[in-house]
């Protein structure tokens, strides 16, 4: 009988997730210069601004996930982006830096259950042959949105201002949400599946032959698990690089390169362009690499580490003096850091063994990235302030993106929740 790919409409669903997750995130940035222009801010003030969305972000990460895991992730995925959609409108409606500070930490929250309802769903949904892919797809979402959000927002904000923009991008949330509620079910409760996919989706999503006694799966187990420090530290290295680009770049293509909102929108397009195409390709190469026994034996983390030391040529931005060399440094950290980004999602859907606390593991993994991202627009806010110049946010970048290659490949070495290795775990 012949298997059909109808489950590829939901990871079609969870890129375009991400992509409106991303779209807005990256209009502050895109709007940066005409709203500082308007309420008198500083670099260090948009600094904030732009790590505000953070602040309860990385608070209601964990509860998210957790919520995720009880509830599943097609009712959280769409209250959350209900929730972001009627903050990002509302950014268009503030009086003052005050008010816009409400909404973007508002539109935190909202965003904050995200990764843990998708990952979640492509725990229900993606055999494990596909679990890297699928989370590919999504991630390659969160580099498509700024692609996209770069040249629409600029757009936007050029024909109808930066108010009206925040409301355009808001007010699109909403359809993906009908959709979503329309069509999506888990792959057991759905008519729209064929037998022999729907059989092969459950017989083949979970690879695991370690001992359950030997595993704990509690939030104390999630927490004392040197495993969920490593992939947790190895993602803020690289999200640090990743919200660097994402709350800064199309300003300092403006100021350090003197490009107008519309061009800026095109270089960033191209960069997150080719994150997206170079992201799913590794990883669908890295699933085809993958036996069920590496799968379990955690050696996706080699892919990691290797993704994250191509894209620390971050760290060479400072020595390059034409604006195209400059873009194709940025484009080739951007890509690989995209790529690193997910397949150390998949290399923590790996590392767990229980379906029932995923959710969990994602809030915890992303507390992880956003605590260095909350942090990569204020530093840059500061370093921008004091020296006048963007080099030295780049080596920082760049030196944890090597700092993490490192943690991960000592780190993860064990399943979430075990106190034994692998080797040792899989004789029991």
């Amino acid at each position: 009988m012949t298997v059909g790919r109808r489950r590829y409409w939901v990871y079609a669903m969870l890129f375009t997730l991400g992509v409106i997750n991303f779209i807005d995130r990256i209009n502050m940035s895109v709007a940066a210069k005409p709203v500082a222009a308007e309420f008198n801010l500083s670099p260090v003030a948009l600094g904030y601004l732009f790590s505000s969305f953070y602040w309860m972000y990385v608070i209601c990460l964990v509860p998210g996930g957790v919520v995720a895991d009880r509830l599943g992730g097609r009712r959280i995925a769409a209250a959350a982006i209900s929730l972001w959609s009627v903050m990002q409108m509302l950014t268009g409606a503030a009086i003052g830096y005050a008010s816009m500070l409400l909404t973007r930490i508002a539109l935190g929250v909202g965003e904050a259950p995200t990764n843990g309802a998708v990952s979640r769903t492509l725990r229900d949904w993606a055999p494990f042959s596909e679990r890297g892919l699928g989370m590919s797809i999504f991630t390659a979402g969160s580099y498509a949105g700024p692609a996209v959000g770069a040249t629409l927002c600029g757009a936007l904000i050029a024909a109808v201002g930066w108010r009206l923009s925040f409301v355009i991008t808001g007010a699109i949330g909403f359809v993906w949400v009908a959709v979503w509620l329309i069509w999506m079910r888990r792959p057991e409760e759905v008519s729209w599946l064929g037998d022999a996919e729907r059989n092969k989706i459950v017989d083949e999503r979970e690879v695991t032959e370690v001992n359950p006694h030997h595993i704990d799966g509690s939030f104390l187990g999630l927490v004392s698990s040197r495993s969920m420090w490593g992939v947790a530290l190895t993602q803020g290295c690289m999200t640090y690089n990743q919200y660097l680009f994402l709350a800064w770049l199309p300003n300092y293509l403006q100021t350090s390169h003197g490009l107008s909102v519309l061009a800026t929108g095109y270089y960033t397009t191209i960069a997150y362009a080719c994150a997206v195409i170079v992201s799913i390709g590794v990883s669908l190469l890295a699933d085809r690499m993958l036996t069920a026994e590496k799968v379990r034996g955690g050696q996706r983390r080699l892919a990691v580490c290797i993704s994250m030391l191509v894209a620390a040529v971050v760290a060479l931005i400072p020595i390059a003096h034409s604006l195209y060399l400059v873009v194709l440094l940025i484009t080739v950290s951007l890509t690989f850091s995209a790529t690193a980004l997910a397949l150390n999602f998949t290399l923590t859907n790996d590392l767990v063994q229980s379906p029932e606390t995923v959710g969990t593991a994602f809030g915890m993994l992303t507390v992880g990235g956003n605590t260095f991202g909350l942090l990569a627009p204020i530093i840059t806010g500061y370093v921008v302030e004091y020296t006048g110049a963007f080099d030295s946010t780049f080596v920082i970048s760049g030196l944890l993106l090597l700092i993490g290659s490192v943690v991960v490949m000592t780190m993860t070495r064990r399943p979430i929740g075990a106190d034994r290795p692998y080797a040792r775990l899989q004789q029991a």
